[in-house]
C-alpha cells in the first residue's frame, strides 16, 4: 500500500508515520509511506504526481481545509484520512473523506479506520 502523508510538523510526521506501519503490521499489509514536509510539494505531487492508494492530510489550521479541497477536486477516486487540530467533521463528510481525525489521534481510532478502508477496498469481503 502507497501513502502520501503530509505533515509539516516533523515530531508529528515521524509519530504518525509509526502508527500507519502499525497499523499495516497488524492487518498484514506492506506499506511505502512517501512523506511530504512542506504544503507546495504536496500540491504539486496531487497535480501531477504519481497515484497512491491512501493520502494522509495531517496539518493543522485551514491549510489542511485548502489541501483538501484540491486534492478532492484533482482527485476524485482518491482515498483520503484527513487529521486537523480543528473539528472539520462536517466539511470531511463534504468532501467525502474516508475517515476524519481531530488531532491528537489514538492509534486505535487510526487503526479502526484503516482496518475499515481495507474492508471496504476489498468490496466488503473478510
Amino acid at each position: 500500500m502507497k501513502i502520501a502523508l503530509y505533515n509539516e510538523n516533523p515530531g508529528e510526521l515521524e509519530a504518525l508515520s509509526g502508527q500507519l506501519e502499525q497499523c499495516a503490521r497488524e492487518c498484514l499489509r506492506f506499506m511505502e509511506i512517501t512523506p511530504y514536509r512542506k504544503q507546495e510539494d504536496f500540491c504539486n505531487m496531487i497535480r501531477s504526481g504519481p497515484d497512491y492508494d491512501l493520502f494522509v492530510v495531517a496539518q493543522d489550521g485551514t491549510f489542511s481545509l485548502e489541501v483538501v479541497e484540491l486534492l478532492r477536486e484533482m482527485r476524485p477516486q482518491a482515498c483520503i484520512f484527513w487529521l486537523s487540530n480543528l473539528d472539520f467533521a462536517l466539511r470531511a463528510y463534504r468532501y467525502n473523506a474516508d475517515w476524519f481525525g481531530q488531532k491528537p489521534v489514538a492509534t486505535p481510532a487510526l487503526q479502526n479506520a484503516f482496518k475499515r478502508l481495507l474492508f471496504i477496498n476489498r468490496g466488503g469481503n473478510p
